[in-house]
């Protein structure tokens, strides 16, 4: 466990909590002080009214213990409220800003960590982080008051019989620290456990149409029983050790009550000890070592929780595209790739790629693996350049404002992105202060209108997880119409007609024809024959050895 996980936690999230840390504090230490002058009235209600016969006394005394139990009762239900809430609180903050690093991340660190492993972190492991500030930080400091107030009293009491009856504390401290590293190791691998099941679950669930098509489901099965086997091992072994821990616990516990009775119980049969300071010791032995059982459990929850620091700190760990305040102003439409080299991996996809884009019609094409898509992507910034430049009108996109880059440029992928909502909201987003007018004419340009008008609900027609209620055709038509919204100068198309009908493929080219004198538009094809004439061609070959190169072609159809 890397240690500076937890202090980033709490340098960043719960150092500005602790005011509110503090007065949760107030509240349990007032609940805990009634309930240490709880047995000092048992005993004067034994010593001094049973068997010393003060009746008078007898009626402080009840009012007192009524007094303890709706006092405690009241800082009792504050102290539980104010803790839900500032649970609640951090929870939803460091979710927050997780998911906001996540965004403005680089897009190949984000990939390095697995989509189920991510929604791990986020939802399960910030959660046992939170905990530890929220709710065992504050039960420690209690527990070690808890410790000492009542040792102090049992010293006033009879030094001699205090003395005795805390002499097993050694045998909680070494059960503390045995079982802690077990359970935190143990704890680590339940939770990498855990996110591979969630990784496997998302991206299964996502791929059946293709185990059906393929009869995978046996074989789906066996992999996702392998996981569960493996998860079942991982978190039957710290059952196995936890439950360990919380009965050596209890069997250490029953040390001191037979110190007690044995030797408390000479004391008093001798006259040496009066009932009521027996009975009161019984109470602040219990007192004593309960918080001692609860520090034991404690370290074992701060101990296998503390790996879900490191998992948290990972996110906030990933490398942001960061970006100059400088604005990006956009004339001509010209792009530049200026000795761009990119890889995966340590794998180069693109090296000393130069190339030339203007406005009208730009194709990109190549075989599979050369790059094509990459180059779309590295324009838009969702990468970062391993070396080399890419300039808008001589303007670096390195050193622009990210906003205004994101402004400029608009992308279609070939497989397009649809959120689980309504087709009106999937366009929207192309422009969030679009009226509804703007929605229907973007709609209409891309020939999608007519079909959306046909559904039962129209635009308010949920297109399922990732569009699956919609055929291809109709979610690449949706993307283009999200994109002719948002209305950019610059227009990316990742093979968009590939796996459509005829009937979409012609809209689309419809659009694109209607747009190529207003926009820079670069598109990736395999089909030569939907390249138009007199349209700038750059060819990618992957070479082992030389740099990519541009190759600027002009064609004729026949």
């Amino acid at each position: 466990m890397n240690e500076k996980g937890y202090k980033f936690f709490f340098k960043r999230f719960v150092k500005p909590r602790i005011p509110t840390m503090v007065f949760i504090l107030v509240l349990s230490i007032v609940t805990m002080l009634f309930s240490f002058i709880s047995p000092l009235l048992t005993k004067s209600l034994v010593d001094d009214v049973f068997i010393g016969k003060k009746i008078g006394f007898f009626g402080y005394i009840l009012v007192g213990i009524v007094a303890i139990y709706i006092i405690s009762s009241i800082s009792g239900y504050m102290s539980s409220y104010v803790t839900g809430k500032l649970e609640f609180i951090l929870f939803k903050n460091v979710a927050e800003d997780s998911f906001n690093v996540i965004q403005y991340a680089s897009l190949k660190n984000v990939q390095k960590i697995k989509t189920g492993d991510m929604i791990s972190r986020i939802m399960g492991n910030i959660e046992m982080a939170v905990h530890i500030p929220v709710h065992i930080v504050p039960q420690f400091i209690m527990s070690m008051a808890s410790i000492t107030v009542p040792f102090i009293i049992m010293i006033y009491l009879n030094m001699q019989l205090a003395l005795i009856v805390i002499s097993p504390v050694f045998l909680f401290l070494l059960s503390s620290l045995f079982f802690g590293k077990k359970l935190e190791y143990a704890q680590m691998a339940l939770l990498k456990e855990n996110a591979s099941i969630f990784s496997f679950l998302k991206e299964n669930l996502y791929m059946i149409p293709v185990i059906k098509v393929f009869g995978l489901e046996m074989w789906s099965q066996t992999k996702f029983n392998e996981k569960m086997n493996n998860y079942y091992d991982k978190s039957l072994y710290y059952t196995k050790n936890s439950s360990l821990s919380s009965s050596a616990g209890s069997l250490i516990f029953g040390v001191p009550m037979i110190l007690l009775i044995f030797f408390g119980g000479l004391m008093v049969i001798k006259g040496s000890m009066s009932l009521g300071t027996f009975t009161a010791f019984i109470s602040y032995v219990s007192l004593f070592f309960s918080p001692i059982s609860q520090l034991s459990s404690l370290w074992t929850s701060y101990k296998s929780s503390l790996p879900a620091f490191d998992r948290v700190k990972e996110i906030f760990e990933l490398e942001t595209n960061e970006t100059d305040d400088k604005r990006l102003i956009i004339r001509k439409g010209m792009i530049e790739f200026d000795n761009v080299w990119f890889g995966y991996n340590g794998r180069y996809i693109l090296r000393g790629f130069n190339a030339t884009f203007k406005k009208g019609l730009n194709y990109i094409v190549g075989d599979n693996g050369t790059g094509k898509s990459t180059v779309l992507k590295l324009l838009c910034s969702l990468y970062s350049l391993d070396e080399g430049h890419i300039k808008i009108d001589e303007q670096d996109t390195s050193r622009v404002r990210r906003k205004d880059l994101q402004k400029n440029i608009s992308i279609i992928f070939s497989d397009p992105y649809l959120f689980d909502g309504s087709i009106h909201e999937n366009i929207k987003i192309g422009d969030l202060s679009a009226t509804e007018t703007e929605i229907i004419h973007a709609a209409e340009l891309v020939q999608v209108h007519e079909f959306i008008k046909s559904l039962p609900q129209g635009y308010e027609t949920g297109v399922g997880e990732s569009g699956a209620m919609l055929s291809s055709g109709e979610k690449q038509k949706i993307s283009l119409a999200r994109a002719i919204l948002k209305d950019s100068p610059i227009f990316l198309l990742d093979e968009v007609t590939k796996s459509i009908d005829i009937e979409s493929r012609e809209a689309i080219n419809k659009v694109i024809q209607n747009l190529k004198n207003e926009k820079t538009i670069i598109i990736v094809t395999h089909n030569i024959n939907e390249i138009e004439p007199d349209s700038n061609i750059v060819y990618l070959e992957q070479e082992s050895d030389e740099p990519l190169m541009e190759k600027q072609v002009i064609i004729q159809q026949t």
